[in-house]
């Protein structure tokens, strides 16, 4: 894919924005943000995406790069855990909390245990709770897919660790992106013969057209306006 029409073309896969988007800029000169998660935040495509579309659309050296926190195989336990030194003692603006694929992904050989659900949602709310308290705002980023296969016991699964997620975002009124539902409103459009590495590197870690998709996710809550987003670049051009 173009380098240039990356963005514009994911944009035309993911379906329109909620109608609760911010429709202006949210980040003031200087604002940090943080990204805890599991690998797919550690790997950091779609953050670089995230900074990149920030730095074209402001002026050098405006924004600070997003602190990346994530760790490869965690859980939302184990985000709890670290969440005090690994996020409120960096003081930032924002938090992007991105958890759940390992929930459920490394369980999947056993049924589902509605105890490990209501840990998940417990365990995310102290989260929130902290990042509250100490005046950061949240961006809850639903947890993506687990294969390309939108009815795989991976995503039918997930379904209810994002309905989770939604519902913290709504009782403690944080930011929440529905990143698994833009995921599944891409993959109806998988032209068929289409390998499983569509939007994927191996149905869970991104390719550049996953990193995208969640990237233009996290874009949105920001308030960067569609426009700005499909005209941006990547890989990004030297100002």
């Amino acid at each position: 894919m173009n380098a240039v029409t990356l963005f514009a073309a994911v944009l035309a896969l993911v379906g329109a924005a909620p109608k609760d988007t911010p429709t202006k800029f949210q980040l003031k000169p200087g604002q940090q943000i943080v990204a805890i998660g599991d690998s797919i935040t550690q790997a950091g495509g779609y953050l670089k995406m995230i900074d990149a579309v920030l730095a074209e659309n402001t002026p050098k050296g405006q924004l600070p790069p997003i602190i990346n926190v994530g760790i490869s195989g965690q859980k939302a336990e184990d985000l709890v855990a670290r969440f005090a030194n690994d996020v409120v003692a960096k003081k930032p603006a924002y938090v992007t909390l991105s958890i759940g694929i390992n929930d459920v992904w490394h369980r999947l050989g056993a049924p589902h245990d509605p105890n490990i659900l209501a840990a998940y949602k417990a365990n995310v709310e102290k989260m929130v709770d902290m990042a509250q308290a100490a005046k950061i705002k949240v961006i809850l980023l639903a947890p993506t897919i687990i294969t390309e296969d939108v009815k795989a016991a991976g995503n039918t699964r997930l379904k209810l660790y994002v309905q989770a997620m939604k519902d913290i975002a709504e009782a403690k009124k944080c930011q929440f992106v529905d990143l698994h539902q833009m995921f599944l409103t891409a993959l109806e459009k998988k032209p068929a013969g289409e390998s499983d590495k569509w939007i994927t590197s191996d149905g869970v870690h991104m390719n550049d057209k996953g990193d995208a998709v969640m990237a233009i996710g996290v874009l949105r809550a920001l308030g960067v306006s569609e426009k700005r987003i499909a005209a941006s670049h990547w890989p990004p051009v030297k100002k």
